[in-house]
């Protein structure tokens, strides 16, 4: 498969490079053209793997060829440049629109780190204010409001509200959970001693969780829904996360026995396989789990740079938090995503059991540790289990490692940083790269 690949990709190459040179058109950027490929080749790969799972012989069903085409042409992740995130079929919570960049963001949205002298410049301008929160864990207050049509560049936008450029303000983007399709077929994970059994506080920004799952028999699980009022979370990937960190069972030891978790609800269902969260659901999901003393906090989503989100996150760390984020599963080409890529945040790829990268996780100089996040089992929303691939996966060894830790070390970061960068296996080239980070974290022989 991966030969053919790149066999299609060097003839891709070789015709837009003879094109560009020969046309009078716009210069064609290779490697970007190259770069929307890989969500056409995952979702070869995706369909490939699940038709490998299928024994033989097997039934043909039948199918038209409208029906072949589109599951063929449509990715799985894809979405509408314009969706209507619905309450009911009354309501609309709000409409979140694809930006050139690729991203989403609600439409028309911004966010604003604002005090009382920029509020009131904002209330004389011609905003409509949706919101405004002061965030007294975090240290901050923010402002959402609504822009008319057409506004659309933050330099524009500077200069229409009377701000100068020192203003901390950008859109209400929208930031997607990393996994990839999930398997039903199971055989339990090998039994892992847990990274402690101390009684430690762990936070996670996610999904819903299924709490009546039967991995989380006896967990100690709060969660804290930042949706607007009357829209759910689905509970696909939130279980997930939930169960490798607690859960416990035949089929999954977890990575903290007796964990304290704290999972503020975010993410809200855009699709059958798609789910998003707003910054502004993020932020207030970051000051509730600061404010209850949470020491690490995992967060198994991506999204863009976005200034408000690293002004939250650099007012979360000096209240001597540790974040621990999903790299990403968009491949080696991507571009930077975030918040893991921010140098303030650990940075986390996804491997296989045997040590091969994962072939969607993410590359760059942020990335700071590696784990197992490819084929994993674990609990699923609808109440049994499966197995999961992604960065999303490998986010909560690191987490889990960085909790018992921080309470070996009396909660000093920096004592607690240094023992996981030396507990490492090293992959990859010698010292810290681009791939595997330091290197891999697994599960310990017994308990740190």
């Amino acid at each position: 498969m991966n030969i053919i690949n790149t066999r299609v990709k060097h003839i891709i190459a070789a015709s837009l490079c003879i094109f560009s040179a020969t046309s009078s058109a716009n210069i064609v950027r290779v490697d970007q053209v190259l770069g929307q490929l890989n969500p056409i080749e995952q979702r070869i790969e995706q369909t490939i793997e699940r038709a490998q799972r299928l024994p033989l012989p097997v039934p043909v069903p039948q199918i038209s060829i409208d029906e072949l085409k589109a599951q063929i042409s449509e990715p799985i992740s894809s979405l509408p440049n314009v969706l209507n995130i619905n309450i009911n079929s009354q309501n609309t919570a709000f409409v979140e629109v694809e930006l050139e960049n690729g991203f989403r963001a609600i439409e028309r949205q911004w966010l604003l780190m604002a005090n009382s002298q920029q509020l009131n410049t904002l209330k004389q301008q011609n905003v409509t204010i949706v919101s405004v929160k002061n965030y007294n864990a975090l240290n901050m207050s923010l402002v959402g409001f609504n822009v008319p049509q057409g506004v659309n560049s933050k330099s524009e936008l500077l200069k229409a509200l009377n701000l100068d450029e020192s203003a901390i303000l950008d859109r209400n983007h929208i930031y997607q959970a990393q996994t990839g399709e999930p398997s039903v077929k199971v055989t339990p994970n090998k039994p892992v001693a847990p990274y402690c059994t101390q009684s430690v506080k762990i936070g996670m920004i996610d999904s819903a969780i299924n709490t009546k799952h039967n991995a989380f028999k006896g967990a100690n699980i709060t969660t804290q829904s930042f949706l607007p009022k009357g829209l759910s979370s689905p509970n696909l990937h939130g279980t997930a996360i939930a169960g490798l960190i607690t859960g416990k069972g035949v089929m999954l030891s977890p990575l903290l026995s007796s964990a304290e978790l704290y999972s503020a609800e975010v993410f809200y269902r855009q699709s059958e396989y798609a789910q998003g969260a707003t910054l502004f659901a993020i932020v207030e999901a970051l000051n509730w789990l600061v404010s209850n003393k949470i020491p690490v906090i995992n967060m198994s989503l991506t999204g863009p740079n976005n200034a408000i989100l690293e002004a939250s996150i650099t007012a979360a760390l000096k209240q001597n938090v540790l974040i621990v984020a999903a790299a990403g599963n968009q491949g080696p080409a991507s571009q930077p995503l975030y918040p893991g890529a921010y140098k303030s945040v650990i940075a986390v790829s996804a491997i296989d059991s045997k040590n091969h990268i994962y072939r969607w996780s993410n590359k760059g100089d942020y990335i700071d540790f590696a784990a197992l996040g490819v084929n994993v089992v674990t609990s699923q929303g609808n109440g049994k289990f499966g197995r999961e691939s992604g960065t999303s996966m490998a986010a909560p060894h690191v987490s889990a490692a960085l909790s018992c830790l921080l309470l070996k070390h009396g909660n000093n970061k920096t004592k607690a940083l240094n023992e996981l960068t030396s507990l490492v296996v090293d992959l990859g080239e010698q010292g810290k790269d681009t791939t595997f980070g330091y290197g891999a974290i697994y599960p310990p022989k017994s308990a740190l």
